[in-house]
């Protein structure tokens, strides 16, 4: 049962609970970890962190990118590689491959330069973990430095490196532009030692790694190490089989249960490494500071009792909040009792289909829209696809629409502002001034915007499903109302959204 749901209950009956709950561990221990709870549940549903991943192409990097991904606390501007578990050219293609197959092309990949390091001995294991179906899939021509400078410097909000590497590419970028160093909160590096000059990420690259770590640049070196060692193992499989409609956890479990990694969880010979770095950033009092230098924490588990714990939170972390993009919900109904009639049957096929915020979204454009509108539905798969391409939640999207002012079509203005969160109100959202009217619209986050068309062939489908109607019951009778409700729903659950629209980017 989610610990979220623990802190609703303690609310009420704080010390009862708190006992029956948490009793494993140190009431200080809970009680930080209850505030960060009501941090997180009470902030105004923005992304908290915004942060730039660069890693190697590890096995608990694929575990740590797949927990960033799916949690909406967390804005990921870019992926940059560096050297170590694989090459940054082969590691750059494997993280272009897991965005392609969240349908995240719009988080972009970097590529960083070689170190020309003999082959470790996890090059191999690495090199066989599928992260995505490569076919097709582009090979990132940019440079991690070129990335990591232009995503610093065109962030509005303070950024933050994951580093699940050596710090080559942190230290190429503040070489030629040392001012960057004002726009970096902090960089959280994993180490798998406690005297992090002796670990792997440090011999990689020990010059960029003596550069940053006295550059005065904040770097909280996050550590388990000796009798905490934290073990990826069949217990924690297991809970992850136990995460429903989650694709990112679903990738998880993919590749643990597969015949490279199986072996390992089964002998209890995969460590959770990378994965505490990002569990650091969501619950940093669990873990204990030491000072290295004025700039500079070593941040390690020393409470041998806290194995499970972190598993748990490793979960936590890839379910993120019950509904992350509502203000007045805590958690979005879903249970079919609480539904229509003939819209009960699909609640849950839909979000088994189409997921959460897509449910949400339709449920709630349809009530804002008056009906059960085709189009209505339309703009919500679309605007649900685009918030999909750029990974990022509700209010974030500048959108111009195709679909003037007048119905049917314009009545996928409707699903947009709902889906994007670029309402009217917002300013995010304006109608473009064409005599073309069609369902198309264009979204623009930061430096990049995406076109997304109704294809052609479902807009035929539309029109025609809407002739037969009118044909059948008339224009605008109530029997035609009825049929038109039949088909939105039809299509709110057949439409996949990742197929009906045409795409391009720039």
């Amino acid at each position: 049962m989610s610990v979220r749901f623990y802190w609703r209950k303690l609310k009420s009956d704080a010390s009862h609970k708190l006992h029956n709950t948490m009793n494993k561990f140190s009431i200080s221990i809970t009680i930080w970890y209850l505030f960060i709870c009501l941090f997180v549940e009470a902030h105004s549903g923005k992304a908290q962190f915004h942060v730039i991943i660069d890693t190697d192409g590890a096995a608990d990097d694929l575990r740590s990118i797949c927990m960033i991904l799916s949690n909406r606390e967390i804005k990921t501007l870019a992926i940059t590689t560096s050297e170590g578990a694989l090459r940054p050219a082969d590691a750059a293609l494997k993280a272009n491959a897991l965005l392609y197959h969240f349908h995240h092309q719009g988080v972009p990949v970097g590529v960083g330069r070689s170190l020309h390091l003999p082959a470790s001995m996890r090059r191999r294991q690495s090199e066989q973990i599928v992260w995505g179906d490569i076919t097709g899939i582009p090979a990132p021509v940019q440079t991690a430095k070129e990335l990591m400078t232009q995503e610093i410097e065109t962030e509005e909000e303070m950024v933050i490196i994951f580093c699940f590497g050596p710090l080559t590419n942190v230290h190429d970028v503040l070489t030629e532009k040392p001012e960057l160093k004002d726009r970096i909160e902090r960089v959280i590096w994993y180490n798998s030692s406690a005297n992090h000059l002796l670990d792997v990420n440090y011999k990689s690259d020990p010059v960029s790694a003596d550069a940053i770590l006295a550059s005065g640049v904040r770097v909280d070196i996050v550590s388990g190490v000796g009798e905490h060692e934290l073990m990826i193992d069949e217990q924690y499989v297991n809970m992850l089989s136990g995460v429903k409609n989650n694709r990112y956890a679903a990738k998880i479990l993919e590749t643990h249960a597969g015949n490279i990694l199986k072996p390992m969880v089964e002998l209890n010979q995969l460590k959770m490494e990378n994965d505490l770095a990002v569990i650091y950033l969501f619950y940093p009092p669990l873990f204990t500071g030491n000072t290295i230098n004025s700039s500079v924490k070593l941040y390690s588990i020393e409470n041998s009792r806290m194995a499970n714990f972190m598993k748990m939170l490793a979960i936590e972390i890839l379910e993120g909040k019950p509904d992350n993009e509502s203000r007045v919900f805590f958690g979005f109904p879903d249970d079919p009792h609480l539904y229509a009639d003939d819209v009960a049957p699909v609640v849950q096929k839909i979000i088994a289909l189409h997921g959460r915020s897509e449910w949400r979204a339709g449920a709630l454009t349809n009530e804002l829209h008056g009906h059960l509108g085709i189009y209505a539905i339309i703009g919500v798969k679309m605007g649900i696809r685009a918030r999909e391409f750029f990974n990022i939640g509700v209010d974030d999207i500048t959108v111009v629409t195709y679909a003037g002012l007048q119905p049917p079509v314009s009545c996928l203005n409707d699903g947009l502002q709902v889906s994007t969160g670029g309402t009217l109100g917002h300013g995010l959202i304006s109608v473009a001034d064409d005599e073309n009217i069609r369902p198309e619209a264009t979204f623009t986050f930061k430096n990049k915007t995406l076109r997304l068309q109704l294809k052609a062939e479902y807009a035929l489908k539309i029109r025609q499903d809407v002739e037969n109607a009118i044909q059948q019951y008339g224009n605008l009778t109530t029997p035609y109302w009825q049929k038109i409700r039949e088909l939105a729903i039809k299509y709110w659950e057949e439409f996949d959204r990742n197929l009906i629209f045409e795409m391009s980017w720039r």
